[in-house]
């Protein structure tokens, strides 16, 4: 309504700007300058006091973490062909699982199931420890737990405490500060004692590095003899592993949760899925990520999914580091700017039905998949979402392992499903209680 570029004052803090539609936010989010993160209260708080790991540091602070966890990733197999089986167990697991939890046709809730097979592989990587789904550790499924309910009970912006964090001395409660802080405590504390226990292993055993956490440990000691500055310690690792930890559960699954809920109301989109599998995977073999290519109608679901879904409606918060323009206005140094996703996903001129769900405007005229500039669910830029590749590939093996198997529907007389989400961080799928009958 406002255009491109619009200001907003919350509170007392500098201005934040709202940039929508494709034009704005491409532009935005390519401009180094507005690389920044904003430097509110809760933004620090989550870290100890001082904006520490990946998500909300900046400038050279995450230059070097961004750098560093990228590379040591990769050398694990991060992204790589070499972690497909690992994805691929993961997915048969959690397949054989669901089809167990409702072989009776008892209605159950997934999703947590689902967050913690997201999680398997990842964890891997991180801790270099392997745990079957659905046999996770009771303080890990606690961490999944506390993410998840600092995730839906926050706002991207960090909510009023950001604008006026004097109130938590006046009303704890009702700002909701005391629950924040204490589930803070709790979720930092887990990663510092994995880190603790790692290191208490390295110097015991010397042993050879063969995950991300032992990686920097080893890199911490060897800038240790280095006269440069560093940003390598102990707190900051917990914190680069508890921004791994939060980016890789939320959205993936929350992704793989909209795609069930998007296919128990549109029955006739999962039964073409179906057939798709069926005719191209067949029911002998598992789905592999070299069949990607060869099922364009999953990868259209998934597109429109992501479209429709907004689980990221906005980008987190950027900040600008030294003074420019934006279109012609004016942006100071420290000023907020939220790229409005949403804007470009439901825009009526580029989609036309942008408020219906239909995965065939990603295919065309000879059934092929087409990929469309306008769908950016992962950002752009250098802060685009660095566990991108993985995200794709583990929606991409777990959905089509659950749909080759399972056929999802509603139990009888349970109401149709928001398919909205709920709003928090980042959007939730609605909670479902489902039926997943077996199709052989």
């Amino acid at each position: 309504m406002y255009g491109p570029v619009v200001g907003l004052r919350l509170g007392f803090d500098e201005p934040l700007i709202i940039v929508s539609g494709k034009a704005a936010i491409t532009e935005m989010l390519h401009r180094s300058e507005f690389d920044g993160r904003p430097n509110g209260f809760l933004f620090k708080y989550r870290s100890g006091g001082t904006r520490q790991g990946l998500l909300f540091t900046d400038t050279n602070v995450w230059h070097s973490q961004r750098r560093f966890t990228l590379k040591t990733l990769k050398e694990f197999g991060f992204g790589k062909q070499i972690m497909e089986h690992v994805l691929q167990e993961d997915a048969i697991m959690l397949t054989n699982i669901v089809t167990e939890l409702t072989k009776t046709g008892t209605p159950t809730s997934i999703q947590s199931i689902i967050s913690a097979a997201v999680l398997s592989n990842l964890w891997l990587l991180i801790d270099g420890t392997k745990f079957d789904v659905g046999m996770e550790s009771p303080m890990l499924k606690e961490a999944i737990n506390i993410l998840k309910d600092l995730t839906s009970s926050s706002n991207v912006m960090g909510g009023i405490l950001n604008q006026f964090p004097f109130l938590r001395y006046l009303f704890p409660n009702l700002t909701g500060f005391s629950v924040f802080a204490e589930r803070q405590s709790r979720i930092n504390s887990f990663f510092m004692n994995i880190v603790s226990k790692h290191k208490e292993t390295m110097n015991e055993t010397k042993h050879e590095c063969t995950n991300f956490i032992d990686a920097y440990l080893q890199e911490i000691e060897t800038r240790k003899t280095s006269s440069s500055s560093s940003f390598f310690n102990e707190n900051q690792l917990a914190y680069v592993v508890k921004d791994l930890f939060a980016a890789g559960v939320d959205t993936t699954d929350n992704t793989i949760g909209f795609v069930i809920a998007f296919l128990i109301v549109h029955q006739d989109v999962q039964m073409k899925m179906h057939e798709e599998i069926d005719r191209v995977i067949g029911r002998d073999t598992y789905p592999s990520l070299n069949d990607c290519n060869r099922l364009p109608y999953l990868k259209a679901i998934l597109s429109e999914v992501w479209r429709l879904a907004n689980i990221g409606p906005t980008s987190i918060p950027h900040r600008a580091i030294i003074d420019s323009n934006l279109l012609g206005f004016e942006i100071k140094k420290n000023y907020t700017l939220l790229a409005n996703l949403k804007s470009v996903h439901m825009d009526k001129e580029h989609w036309g039905d942008s408020e219906v769900f239909r995965p065939e405007r990603f295919i065309d005229s000879k059934g092929q998949f087409v990929e469309d500039s306008w769908l950016m669910p992962f950002g752009l830029g250098r802060r685009k979402c660095l566990g991108e590749t993985v995200a794709r590939q583990t929606t991409y093996l777990f959905v089509a392992c659950l749909l080759q198997r399972l056929h999802f529907k509603l139990p009888l007389n349970h109401p149709k499903p928001r398919l909205q989400g709920t709003e928090g961080f980042v959007v939730m799928p609605p909670k479902l209680d489902i039926i997943a009958v077996q199709r052989y």
